[in-house]
């Protein structure tokens, strides 16, 4: 690649380098120069894998995904230190979120499966199909990892009332045989 061609290749969404260049060729280079006050040419640079004389910093990978608000290099980042990126909801209020979250897993799990299926139909998983098949897995875990973001904002500390009504329900259950009503009396006290 020249320095001031920035081609499109088949991309790997799972290294941040071409992250960042497919990035760049998506929102403009030059539009990136000038938002970033660099030079074109060395815009170009930065965002060529294949450039040595030019180095893609982290402040210039934290730039590009604020100024492009476009997560594909920190997405691609974590991919490649084995994680994955969640982006966590902006407000979640009600029982009907959860649901639907729980519902999106039921969802993406169906797909993850269908696809391990139709790979093993012929009794051979290709290279390719694998990588489907882990696409869809990780788009799996990203749903689930979503859940605990909604249940997280459903989190609510109790008052000292309510603290206390919910140990006496827990204490009271005489579903043990083994527990005597003297041992239960002291249970409800305390």
């Amino acid at each position: 690649m020249s320095k001031l061609t920035l081609k499109r290749n088949a991309l790997s969404c799972t290294d941040p380098l071409y992250a960042a260049h497919a990035l760049g060729h998506d929102y403009g280079v030059e539009k990136l120069a000038k938002d970033l006050f660099q030079q074109p040419g060395v815009m170009y640079n930065k965002l060529n894998p294949d450039n040595d004389s030019n180095h893609l910093y982290l402040r210039d990978a934290i730039h590009l995904t604020a100024l492009a608000d476009d997560d594909r290099i920190v997405s691609a980042w974590c991919h490649s230190r084995g994680g994955v990126f969640i982006k966590l909801p902006e407000a979640v209020n009600c029982d009907e979120e959860l649901s639907d979250q729980l519902l999106l897993i039921s969802e993406q799990m169906g797909i993850a499966l269908a696809e391990i299926r139709d790979s093993r139909a012929d009794g051979v998983i290709t290279p390719d199909e694998f990588e489907r098949i882990g696409r869809e897995l990780t788009n799996t875990v990203r749903e689930v990892l979503s859940l605990k973001a909604v249940v997280s904002s459903q989190v609510r500390e109790l008052h000292a009332e309510q603290i206390l009504s919910r140990n006496l329900v827990h204490t009271t259950k005489v579903s043990d045989p083994l527990i005597g009503s003297e041992t239960l009396t002291k249970e409800r006290i305390a």
